[in-house]
């Protein structure tokens, strides 16, 4: 199991928050501004926003990132339910991350804190995810790929239960490191999509 942490010099917090519709073509987008600067060169940015996965009619969840993959960099997107809605994932609300981390892509339950990784090319990589549900919103099937490539195939046609949960309504962005991902990011549930945009 590896440590899901790395430690980081200073924390900079953005709070964001976008409302989705419930019309399919709706959808909320999000513009973060330019991160500031910062004395350190190991820093965290974190960035909050509202995720609702509780559609009924689910079917997919997709998630799609684009960064600039070096060996010093981390980006992780997290999902969970916000039971105190206070705005902030917190740790222990955390369920479900899926990212980059210096060389490797990854998937952990935060339940168990179990992680799984693949490894990756570095420079401009796209990541996508296609998660199909059932009728009951059940994980029956997992889709990813790195450039076009297959990840993650131990999942395949029998993807873990953690993997989607409907009661989630929050999701944060982590940024790690001392060299931007410059990441753009697309999270949605069946089609309703939240856009982050990092610069």
């Amino acid at each position: 199991m590896k440590s899901r942490m790395m430690k980081a010099a200073c924390t900079h917090r953005f709070l964001a928050f976008a409302v989705f519709g419930v019309v399919k073509v709706l959808a909320a987008a999000l513009a973060v501004p330019s991160l500031p600067a910062t004395e350190y060169d190991d820093c965290e940015v974190v960035t909050n926003c509202v995720f609702d996965a509780s559609r009924h009619d689910a079917r997919i969840f997709s998630i799609r990132m684009e960064i600039d993959a070096v060996p010093s960099n981390g980006i992780e997107v997290v999902f969970g339910r916000d039971a105190d809605n206070d705005g902030i994932l917190s740790r222990t609300e955390e369920a479900l991350v899926v990212g980059y981390d210096c060389g490797e892509w990854k998937v952990v339950d935060c339940a168990t804190e179990d992680e799984t990784t693949c490894t990756g090319p570095f420079g401009r990589v796209v990541f996508d995810w296609k998660l199909r549900l059932g009728s009951d919103r059940v994980p029956r099937s997992l889709a990813a790929t790195v450039n076009g490539q297959p990840a993650f195939a131990q999942f395949g046609s029998s993807p873990s239960s953690f993997l989607f949960n409907p009661a989630w309504n929050a999701a944060k962005v982590v940024r790690r490191g001392p060299d931007d991902p410059h990441p753009n990011i697309l999270c949605s549930v069946d089609n309703d999509p939240l856009f982050l945009y990092f610069r």
